[in-house]
């Protein structure tokens, strides 16, 4: 038999899509007919239920209006002739009788007293109701002075309708005939039996409450109906007709879901024959790709894979083997139980190690061993072996994965060197290097240098480290401690990082600066001397000067002494001159006392005071100290501070010695001024928080050549100077956290301004 050809593959798709396109296409075509006919019905039960929902309001309405018409004819009656009771009674009980809708109708004063009523004893709740509607309605019917609705009363579970209609007397006042309605009654006598059975007549509320309806208990309302507004009463109640849901519609829905149900079980059966293909399909063109993923796999791995049946020898190697030792897998699976692999001189491990396999000694740490390539070339390799199982749960091999770990073995060496590289330098370092866990304060890592620091055995269990800073978790930290044990000074620089092992540590690199330390404060006490120095030099400079300042107030004392002696030789002594004398007296020794005072505290050396003082006296102790170097100078001053500034927190001598030396540098800048134009200026002001002192002269200046170098030691531009002094001022500047700086003066010459930080509380000393 001929063997027909296999189908293309679009043709195949198109057989197995075919039988669901027409069975889908048939359900659609079926959906849409009956969607169709459904629409169509629901449209024509619409229209016919709108021309009797306006035929049954038209009736409705004709039936309340000519009742209505009645009512202002009988009040028109009232008002023209009047009426006896009798003839009242009789001629509304036949309205009463031939409009059942109307259960009462009664005749009402201006007072709302009911006079004449029709029945003539109504249920008490009906009148309560009329008389409560009454109250209500009153006020609207002598307002519009027409007949007026009320709102439906629904207290006594009958809903009712009232109808004011006025009665205008001529002379009497406002009377009002009033109607009730009973709306279940009007549905009751104005919808046609036809109207019934098509339809559930409802009067409702235009929130949707349904006040009275006419309905067929034996039906039920289907989801079709409309509304039509009557225009009765002050609500405008709406007339609403529901469909009855027929029984031809069951019938109707009953085949309609048969017909469904055949076409979409038909589709369902041809959509299954197609998934059980497509499936069939798909699990033969799984199995390939599986089978070819397989393979691209194993050809694809760097990982050597060989499988050995149970007597050791080979019956499959992958790719990466072959090029792992670069023989064909031919040549390995013929070899039988030799290996060509294997090095002579690793012939006998690589026998023992095989030995194991085959025996089921199979370890998970795997075996280490050494194979050659083709070439000659040796390399590390590590076997990790399993036992192969066939699908039948037999035992028919094993199997091993073989890993080339030569790169991995120098890797190994080189981290090893550069771990034995890092011990070396870490023991090498002056500083003491700790590592510590965050959480528990465990010693991970130390250096010797830190053992030796804090005397602690190299050869130790494991313990915890005291935090010698307080630690934040994110953020670095640098600080000096001082070890009060072995008296040393350690600077700490702390910082959070990650361990090897991902933990969070802190690493500490703490670094002997007692040395350091003791240069500073030699350095400070060089300083300190030599501020002392430069103080002695200025007053040895104004020796001569101060002299000539002491000798006037001492010359005057004299002068003053003499003048007393000779009033007391008088036969009777002017008492009040000797008085004046003795005061002048006493104002020159004030004077002389606060020159000396002030020379003895601006030479005196002593460590540094902080205390609040005043820039203001300050400057006037200054002032007294310069005198005579101004007037020899014949230079004009200026001072410019406010007593309201707030005190300084500093050291008041090395202000003074700051102050003094800017001005008498100032001073003898301007030596070649002209004498009109030496003036010196200095002004106090507040800038935010610190207080800024500008020392201006008229001066020639100062070069940019000079600015760079004027506040280094030993820098100077006079003849006989040492170059010490800005240095000095400087230094104590910052050591007031303030800074110093020297800027051009726009008139000429220059001006040096420093600033020092103001204390707020009058009261403050150093602790």
């Amino acid at each position: 038999m001929r063997k027909l050809p296999a189908p293309t593959p679009r043709l195949g798709r198109w057989a197995l899509t075919l039988p669901s396109f027409l069975a889908g296409l048939f359900t659609l075509g079926l959906g849409v007919f009956l969607v169709f006919s459904y629409y169509n019905d629901r449209n024509s039960r619409s229209a016919v239920l709108e021309q009797d929902l306006l035929w049954q309001k038209q009736a409705i309405g004709l039936q309340m209006s000519n009742t209505r018409h009645e009512l202002e004819s009988l009040a028109a009656t009232l008002a023209a002739n009047g009426l006896t009771s009798a003839d009242f009674t009789a001629r509304t009980l036949s309205l009463v009788q031939n409009t059942p809708e109307l259960l009462s109708l009664a005749y009402v004063d201006e007072t709302v007293q009911t006079r004449w009523r029709t029945p003539l004893n109504p249920l008490p709740a009906e009148a309560g109701l009329a008389h409560r509607n009454l109250v209500s309605q009153r006020a609207a019917v002598l307002l519009a002075d027409e007949p007026v609705y009320s709102m439906p009363i629904t207290d006594t579970g009958t809903p009712l309708l009232a109808l004011a209609v006025p009665v205008k007397l001529p002379f009497a006042g406002r009377h009002f005939l009033v109607a009730q309605f009973d709306l279940n009654r009007l549905l009751n006598q104005q919808v046609p039996w036809w109207i019934a059975q098509r339809y559930q007549v409802s009067l409702v509320r235009p929130d949707g409450s349904i006040l009275a309806h006419k309905f067929d208990r034996r039906l039920d309302p289907g989801t079709l109906s409309q509304q039509l507004p009557l225009d009765i009463g002050p609500e405008h109640l709406q007339l609403q007709a529901t469909v009855y849901r027929e029984r031809g519609d069951l019938r109707q829905n009953t085949l309609l879901s048969a017909l469904i149900g055949l076409s979409l079980l038909m589709l369902a059966s041809t959509w299954a024959m197609r998934r059980h293909i497509r499936e069939r399909q798909a699990a033969e063109a799984l199995l390939r790709r599986e089978t070819a993923m397989r393979m691209a796999m194993e050809d694809s791995l760097i990982t050597g894979t060989r499988v050995m049946d149970l007597e050791g020898r080979l019956t499959y190697v992958n790719r990466a083997f072959c090029t792992m030792t670069g023989f064909a897998a031919e040549q390995m699976l013929a070899a039988g139980q030799l290996m060509p692999y294997w090095p002579p001189e690793e012939l006998e491990h690589c026998l023992a190690i095989n030995r194991q396999i085959l025996g089921g000694e199979t370890d998970s740490n795997g075996f280490q061993c050494r194979f050659q390539r083709s070439n000659g070339e040796r390399f590390d390799v590590r076997i990790y072996a399993a036992r192969l199982v066939d699908g039948e749960g037999q035992h028919i091999g094993w199997i091993s994965s073989i890993y080339d770990i030569t790169e991995l073995q120098r890797e190994r060496e080189a981290l090893q060197a550069s771990h034995e590289r890092f011990v070396a330098v870490l023991n090498g370092l002056d500083a003491a290097v700790v590592v510590s866990d965050a959480s528990s304060g465990e010693l991970l890592l130390a250096n010797p240098q830190y053992y030796h620091a804090f005397r602690l055995p190299e050869e130790h269990e494991r313990c915890c480290v005291i935090p010698l800073l307080h630690r934040e978790q994110t953020a670095a930290q640098s600080a000096e401690w001082f070890d009060e044990f072995g008296q040393h000074w350690y600077q700490i620089k702390s910082r959070p990082s990650i361990w090897v092992d991902g933990s969070l540590v802190w690493l500490e690199i703490i670094t002997d600066i007692t040395a350091l330390k003791e240069a500073q404060q030699r350095e400070q006490q060089q300083n300190e001397q030599l501020q002392q120095t430069t103080r002695l030099i200025s007053m040895g400079e104004m020796a001569s000067s101060l002299a000539h300042e002491l000798n006037q107030p001492l010359a005057a004392i004299a002068s003053y002494a003499t003048g007393c002696r000779n009033l007391l030789t008088q036969a009777e002594p002017n008492l009040r001159q000797l008085d004046q004398a003795i005061e002048k007296m006493a104002e020159q020794a004030k004077r002389a006392g606060l020159i000396i005072r002030g020379i003895r505290e601006f030479v005196q050396r002593r460590a540094p005071h902080r205390a609040a003082c005043q820039m203001h006296q300050l400057l006037a102790t200054v002032q007294l100290l310069l005198a005579a170097q101004l007037k020899k100078q014949q230079v004009r001053l200026s001072i410019d501070c406010p007593e309201t500034l707030p005190p300084v927190f500093a050291d008041p001598v090395m202000l003074e010695q700051v102050v003094f030396n800017l001005m008498k540098n100032a001073i003898e800048a301007m030596s070649d001024t002209p004498v009109a134009e030496r003036r010196l200026q200095v002004e106090a002001e507040r800038l935010d928080g610190l207080l800024q002192i500008t020392i201006s002269d008229r001066g020639a200046g100062i070069t940019d050549e000079q600015l760079e170098q004027l506040f280094k030691a030993f820098y100077t531009t006079k003849a006989t100077g040492m170059g010490m002094g800005l240095n000095i001022c400087r230094s104590i500047i910052e050591h007031h956290q303030g800074r110093l700086w020297v800027e051009a003066n726009p008139g000429g010459g220059s001006r040096f301004l420093f600033t020092v930080p103001l204390s707020e509380d009058s009261n403050a000393r150093e602790p």
